[in-house]
């Protein structure tokens, strides 16, 4: 008898257990990060992963809400870690793990990490954006370049403004203007009333020296709304006024280049809009 009742005892506990893991769900995890609600989430995956810690989405949600919309990378390792053993085959999960370490300045890490997430999903242009931060924060220029061109021929394949524009400023930080300025121009071919992608273009015209270019570019930004297009065109302004005092002064062409590069150079490092690394709009389970 006292075996029987501790057998239904067993059995009614393990289906009070399945009811309560039932009552957490992707999607309800999604409510939070929809409202923005990131407190609320932190909340709910925390209970998820109390009630289900076999959960890969539960603890990968916790992971999520510590290292992107909190901005505590350091308690969100654990919890994406745990995720990625129980499921190791999550492209988003070992990205979000990669972004995290550069946020940490574990590059090698990171490098690891979104190198396995670009295995299981090669169709990922963010993967290679991010990469390359990686390979760039230790220096390996080559390698980071070799990634942004990875990226390239995906985006020649989706051809979407948005990615487009990323790899724009993935190779405006390796200081790669012709191609950045390529990558700006289809994105604003695409997407003509894009005031930051102006922006961003005028900004690499004027880093190899195409001053003309660059005004009109920093005027469509302004014409469309983006403030810091006016800045960086005044900028260029009185760079363009120093050259011209230099000239007055006997300078050479090559002081006269460094003048307009150094201010494009200070543009770009203000640049407000430079969104393309540490993308990770693919994170979520």
């Amino acid at each position: 008898a006292n075996f029987r009742i501790f057998a239904i005892l067993a059995v009614t506990m393990l289906g009070v257990i399945s009811v309560r893991a039932e009552s957490y769900s992707a999607g309800g995890a999604n409510a939070y990060v929809q409202s923005k609600d990131y407190q609320g989430l932190l909340r709910y995956a925390t209970a998820w992963t109390n009630a289900d810690p076999d959960s890969a989405d539960a603890w990968s949600y916790l992971g999520v809400v510590y290292g992107i919309y909190l901005k505590q990378p350091d308690k969100a390792v654990a919890p994406m870690r745990r995720s990625l053993k129980l499921n190791p085959n999550q492209a988003p999960g070992w990205h979000a793990l990669g972004v995290t370490y550069i946020q940490l300045k574990k590059n090698a890490d990171a490098v690891g990490a979104i190198s396995k997430a670009i295995k299981l999903n090669p169709n990922q242009p963010t993967y290679y954006n991010n990469l390359a931060v990686a390979y760039a924060e230790m220096a390996r220029w080559q390698d980071a370049y070799n990634a942004l061109n990875d990226e390239k021929d995906l985006a020649e394949k989706l051809d979407a403004p948005m990615v487009w524009y990323n790899l724009g400023n993935g190779y405006a930080r390796l200081e790669q203007a012709a191609p950045a300025v390529a990558a700006y121009q289809r994105a604003v071919k695409l997407n003509p009333d894009w005031a930051q992608a102006w922006t961003n273009l005028g900004t690499m015209l004027q880093w190899g020296g195409n001053v003309q270019g660059a005004e009109q570019a920093y005027a469509r930004g302004a014409q469309l709304g983006d403030p810091l297009a006016a800045q960086d065109n005044a900028r260029l302004q009185q760079a363009l006024a120093q050259q011209a005092a230099a000239a007055k002064s006997g300078g050479t062409r090559n002081s006269f280049d460094a003048i307009i590069n150094r201010q494009a150079k200070e543009n770009l490092e203000n640049q407000l809009h430079n969104e393309g690394s540490l993308n990770i709009n693919d994170h979520l389970p």
